[in-house]
């Protein structure tokens, strides 16, 4: 087991990647993302405590799987990120080998049943407050091929990028399809996103307080900063910084001046009232009213098991 959140970003990619491998051994069906997800917040939830509280929904809204929230009691700022999963096709396809170059994520133009809208844009259009993030599921034969391996960006079991950079390549797709004569982009390939992706570690690395277990929103927020405005290789073309600059989601540079508060609970709530499993991040804990009470225990029972004592 991991022995802190640093850890488990250099642990984690390493058990998704595996599992994506031994789905071919599955009698019927595939990892789906919900499933992958799901590893994910479990692996979280060891956790769980005064510092991490997630909490799962009855059900689950549109414009993204999981909602990250970095919440200075104290000082009452806050970082929001929410996250669309996808992950890697499989190495074949009805029973013929996929190029390693040829991989893609296929499900990135996936339409909302609803609304019949792009997942991607319903992603960005209802952000509000959070940083739109994409995080990508790859197997682990996929991140050590030598196609990959030993490059950068790091190709990881799980890769994360700026929802803004995803949307505009497949944008571009769309375009190109549209045109006359029609152009076919391959930009669902993790060969042509590599340059926009970063790990998991920029997240659960960044910097605590002292004595503190969870990264600070302060901390995360620069490190987002940080990596927004790093140099991008676009079709053999460099990105300078300054363009990234004039391009960088609000999310990026301000806080949120979202004030919900955390109310008094277990680490981990079940039937909770929000619209997608949300895991909050607590550093800058205080005395009073302005941090939560979380108690050891899971959903109602441990409500339960506190007002008898």
């Amino acid at each position: 087991m991991a022995a802190n959140l640093c850890e488990l970003a250099s642990t984690l990619p390493r058990l998704i990647g595996t599992l994506l491998d031994r789905e071919a051994k599955l009698k019927k069906g595939r990892f789906r993302e919900e499933t992958l997800t799901d590893v994910l917040t479990a692996s979280l939830a060891a956790f769980a405590g005064p510092e991490l509280v997630i909490e799962y929904p009855d059900e689950v809204a549109t414009g993204g799987d999981l909602d990250l929230e970095f919440w200075h009691a104290a000082s009452r700022r806050r970082t929001l990120i929410r996250v669309q999963a996808k992950r890697l096709n499989a190495s074949t396809n009805n029973g013929k080998a996929v190029a390693i170059a040829h991989r893609s994520y296929r499900e990135l133009l996936h339409k909302v049943p609803k609304t019949a809208e792009y997942q991607y844009k319903t992603l960005l259009a209802e952000a509000g407050a959070h940083l739109p993030l994409y995080m990508f599921y790859n197997h682990r034969s996929a991140s050590m091929d030598p196609h990959f391996n030993g490059t950068h960006p790091e190709v990881t079991g799980v890769n994360l990028a700026f929802a803004h950079d995803i949307a505009n390549e497949l944008q571009l797709k769309l375009d190109a399809e549209g045109e006359v004569p029609r152009r076919r982009l391959h930009h669902k390939r993790l060969s042509h996103l590599q340059p926009h992706l970063f790990g998991l570690d920029l997240l659960l690395c960044a910097g605590t307080e002292p004595g503190g277990f969870v990264p600070t929103p302060d901390a995360v927020r620069e490190r987002l900063a940080e990596e927004w405005r790093r140099i991008q290789r676009d079709d053999d073309r460099l990105v300078p910084a300054g363009l990234r600059r004039l391009a960088e989601p609000t999310q990026v540079a301000t806080y949120s001046d979202a004030q919900r508060r955390l109310p008094d609970g277990p680490a981990v709530r079940f039937g909770a009232n929000v619209p997608r499993t949300t895991l909050t991040f607590i550093s800058g804990r205080t005395d009073d009213e302005r941090t939560p009470q979380i108690y050891e225990g899971h959903g109602a029972s441990a409500a339960a098991s506190r007002r008898r004592s």
